[in-house]
């Protein structure tokens, strides 16, 4: 294999990972907001602030992915609150990392709050979190499998209170774009080292 060749498999390697990590996806519909929303509501579990923030997230899809934060309050005993988000996380996380979407951050709290502005009982978390949707469409349609669902029911067991709220634009230094690319870079340096004999 000529090094011509072998790097021209490299960026088509790349190019395929891209087109997956950061989709080309259509934005989403009025009807397909609506349809969803018809889902959330028949689960009976929104307020209808909340309802009104992801009908608008939803409206107004720009195409690009976001990050959910999270601040989570496990309820005690914590081991077996953490047994519970265990499991619906196996499934929930499995299903996204199917549409590109991961973990940025998992953190555990190492005290309670120490500034509190206007927001006296947002205390006591255990743990935060950040997770990367490739885009609002995606959040579309795993919303309908985890609304009211066996899993979903098992976070909000183990769960005393929860804040989540989606976030765009955002920035991480490095990430999954560069690290593949450096990878794909380095296996494709060393292939040519290891055919050209050099």
């Amino acid at each position: 294999m000529t090094p011509i060749a072998i790097w021209i498999m490299a960026i088509l390697v790349y190019a395929t990972f891209w087109c997956w990590y950061v989709g080309f996806r259509r934005k989403i519909t009025a009807a397909e907001v609506e349809e969803t929303m018809h889902i959330i509501d028949s689960a009976g579990n929104m307020t209808s602030k909340q309802r009104e923030s992801i009908s608008n997230f939803l409206s107004n899809d720009d195409g690009r992915d976001f990050v959910m934060v999270n601040l989570l309050e496990l309820k005690k005993p914590l081991g077996e609150s953490r047994k519970k988000l265990g499991t619906y996380q196996k499934v929930f996380l499995g299903a996204l990392l199917r549409k590109a979407g991961h973990p940025v951050l998992i953190a555990t709290a190492s005290s309670g709050n120490v500034e509190n502005v206007a927001c006296e009982h947002a205390d006591d978390w255990t743990a935060a979190g950040m997770i990367r949707y490739r885009s609002r469409r995606d959040l579309m349609e795993i919303l309908p499998a985890t609304v009211g669902s066996d899993h979903h029911g098992l976070k909000l067991a183990a769960l005393e209170k929860t804040l989540a709220f989606p976030a765009s634009p955002w920035f991480m230094l490095g990430g999954p774009r560069v690290v593949v690319a450096l990878g794909v870079a380095l296996i494709a340096a060393l292939t040519q080292l290891a055919m050209t004999g050099q």
